[in-house]
């Protein structure tokens, strides 16, 4: 029960996040934004997220995940309905700095929470789906947005708020109470590191090395991705002379694609291969997707480019997270997932402003330096199994003298 009610949490969410995005430019224009400002609310709710992801995981492994889920939940709610009242340009900034500070609270609690719930052999494929869910609702959330906008600009802001409070009643009502970890139950004076570097490395100085490749490998996904949120559109109707229409299906098969690549492809793939494969294979994917997509001449040709980076997106993101869990104890599990969801901020943040730079430069270069970065993170992440490997027979071989002295 837990488990399905945070895959609806997980929805919820994301198809909020999906109404509001293709209606925030027209709110925008409507109290008199002007273009830099447009792009100042769709960018500081990024911000946010990046500011205060690290803190929120921390305060949950203090003080647990469920008043820290459903903190984020009600707080996002009520902030994302009064946007929809925004009188002038400054509301409207500060109140898309509150939706994303609360926003923030919402992916490290509930993934920890589907770890505290799970056995780490399960863990995988529920990850998996809760990462199918955030596709499925952005695949839904434009459209709906785009017709509640029909009825007023400031329909979906309230839907949306409304929706994501009663979620939150919800969870408060139906999520049970946390068995808190015996680590975390016998030091009483524990208290969640606060700042910005203490939680962006979990663990308690113990462990960083263990997760960094995936915080990497998280960044640079997020960071590649961006360049298709901010650039495609773009490339598809200047450089390929198609329209606004194909350029939303699109978006729709590679948000489609990648849930139905998370829900039902992954967990098997992880099974059978194990971690380091699939991460392998997902970035595997996503440096063709980038280069084809670069080299494209055809509209058919960019939509197989986007179904290899929709099956990146479901190998290589659930495949991080899930290593990211197992390798962090039950007490840090929330600085972990905070930890991650920083460097997905951090990509979102960085991606868009680099990728609208190499675009205008060249309209090929932004997927091209994706493609390369991707290849860099190939070889970083072998080297560093490699280093790891070599680390573990020798300390297998340091027991083993010691066993017979």
């Amino acid at each position: 029960m837990t488990i399905l009610f945070l895959l609806a949490t997980m929805f919820i969410a994301n198809i909020g996040f999906g109404v509001i995005l293709p209606t925030l430019p027209f709110l925008s224009r409507h109290i008199g934004a002007s273009t830099v400002e447009m792009g100042l609310a769709l960018s500081v709710f990024a911000v946010a997220q990046l500011l205060s992801s690290t803190l929120w995981g921390a305060v949950s492994d203090s003080v647990g995940r469920r008043p820290v889920l459903i903190t984020g939940i009600v707080g996002y709610g009520v902030s994302s309905a009064l946007l929809g009242f925004a009188p002038n340009v400054a509301v409207l900034l500060v109140l898309r700095f509150l939706a994303g500070l609360f926003a923030a609270a919402v992916m490290p609690s509930s993934l920890a929470l589907a770890s505290d719930w799970t056995a780490p052999h399960d863990r995988a494929r529920i990850l998996g789906y809760m990462g199918s869910m955030n596709g499925i609702g952005f695949v839904f959330g434009p459209p709906i947005g785009s017709f509640l906008s029909l009825i007023g600009l400031q329909v979906p802001f309230f839907c949306v708020g409304l929706l994501a409070i009663l979620n939150g009643l919800l969870a408060f009502r139906l999520l049970p109470r946390e068995q808190r970890p015996a680590a975390v139950v016998s030091d009483r004076s524990r208290r969640p590191d606060l700042s910005l570097l203490g939680g962006f490395w979990p663990g308690a100085k113990r462990g960083r090395m263990r997760i960094a490749p995936f915080l990497v490998g998280s960044f640079v996904f997020s960071l590649a991705d961006a360049s298709i949120t901010a650039t495609l559109a773009y490339y598809l109707i200047g450089r390929l002379h198609s329209d606004e229409i194909m350029a939303g299906w699109a978006f729709m098969v590679n948000g489609c694609m990648g849930a139905l690549a998370q829900g039902m492809m992954f967990s098997n793939v992880y099974r059978r291969f194990g971690e380091a494969v699939t991460i392998l294979l997902g970035f595997s994917f996503g440096v063709l997707g980038y280069l084809t997509l670069g080299f494209a001449q055809w509209l058919a040709w960019a939509f197989a480019a986007i179904a290899l980076l929709a099956l990146c997106r479901g190998f290589a993101y659930p495949a991080m997270t899930t290593a990211i869990s197992i390798r962090t104890p039950r007490e840090s599990q929330g600085s972990s997932f905070g930890a991650q969801s920083a460097c997905n901020s951090l990509g979102r943040v960085i991606g868009p402003l680099l990728a609208g730079w190499l675009f205008a430069q060249q309209e090929q270069s932004p997927y091209f330096v994706s493609s390369g970065l991707m290849l860099a993170t190939i070889g970083l992440y072998l080297l560093w199994a490699q280093r790891t490997r070599k680390q573990t027979i020798g300390d297998s071989r340091a027991d083993s003298v010691h066993d017979t002295l």
